[in-house]
């Protein structure tokens, strides 16, 4: 697929679109120097399983998904980002990167029942993007931007048919990002000091041997989900020498009873969140006030670690960060 529809003809697509909608419901910017540099392009990739071609690094950009970020700064891109569609907790940046990131214009998108959230393509068109990076929804697909011009890129993890998460993919994800922008030159440096990062954490891992259970507990406590090897908690744990007791299940994140838990008895808990409403206290309280979770061995040895979800989830720079995060908690 190529796109090639002029900005000028998109708001004018848009509108089409808009009644075409209605009617089945009812019955340019200055290059900057880093632009300069499109040695590559025309640049062909395949996202999801489907090829796209782009003639040129993108030069405006908007972003969603809290993580996204982390592979603009390490791909020394973030000067295309032009609009945000979700924003970006400050836990996850450094003050110098929240400064930037709360500069950046922010869409007004309704949260779904799933966590992503969901705007109209004519919101996105009136900020003129060329790409969109994040995941696709209901009415933001590859086709749906395609037919307006403006490139849809889905984040591999996002996408139908994921691939196997593993640092190796993150360090592959921040190099195709410089392709992409034109900027391989910071984005291969950004790898290399994440590849070096990795490396240092599995020379001297804080648990080695001891077995453990990556959950994700529901902030009101109702139900428990335990990632298997499909997650990429699974090769931060891995990482840091633990073995995860959950790894042999077919699905990526799956419900699982306290039972479940209790009988699979790990010495560590590393218990992912992201409402930033509770604190990490009340995050372990979700599992460690359950009946019989005090028979845990991690309960009975105070190895339950609540942990920022985008540290461990999805395969971005900020999972390197969160093998840091981990191993202070478990070495304090």
């Amino acid at each position: 697929m190529k796109l090639s529809l002029p900005r000028s003809m998109r708001r004018a697509v848009a509108l089409l679109l808009a009644a075409a909608f209605v009617a089945a419901a009812c019955g340019g910017s200055d290059e900057s120097p880093a632009a300069a540099q499109d040695d590559g392009f025309p640049l062909t990739f395949t996202n999801c399983d489907t090829e796209f071609t782009l003639d040129a690094p993108p030069e405006r950009v908007m972003l969603m998904e809290a993580a996204a970020p982390s592979l603009l700064f390490a791909a020394g891109a973030m000067d295309r980002v032009i609009a945000r569609i979700e924003s970006f907790p400050e836990e996850y940046y450094t003050a110098e990167e929240l400064a930037l990131l709360n500069d950046i214009p922010a869409l007004v998108a309704q949260h779904t029942s799933t966590g992503g959230v969901e705007i109209s393509v004519e919101a996105i068109i009136d900020h003129d993007p060329d790409i969109v990076i994040g995941y696709d929804t209901a009415t933001l697909t590859h086709d749906a931007l395609a037919d307006v011009g403006i490139q849809l890129y889905v984040m591999p993890p996002f996408c139908d048919n994921p691939p196997t998460p593993s640092f190796e993919s993150i360090l592959d994800e921040v190099r195709f990002y410089g392709e992409l922008f034109g900027t391989s030159e910071t984005a291969n440096a950004s790898a290399d000091a994440l590849e070096a990062a990795v490396a240092s954490a599995a020379d001297a891992p804080v648990a080695e041997g001891q077995t453990a259970a990556a959950l994700y507990v529901s902030s009101d406590g109702s139900a428990i989900y335990a990632y298997s090897s499909l997650g990429m908690v699974h090769p931060l744990m891995e990482a840091l020498g633990m073995t995860n007791v959950f790894a042999e299940l077919s699905e990526r994140v799956p419900e699982v009873s306290i039972e479940e838990v209790i009988g699979r008895n790990p010495e560590i808990l590393v218990l992912l969140y992201d409402d930033f409403g509770l604190t990490p206290d009340e995050i372990s309280a979700l599992v460690t006030d359950l009946p019989g979770a005090d028979s845990i061995a991690a309960v009975e040895q105070g190895a339950v670690y609540p942990l920022l979800f985008n540290w461990a989830e999805p395969p971005t720079p900020l999972v390197v960060k969160g093998l840091s995060e981990l191993s202070a908690q478990i070495t304090q």
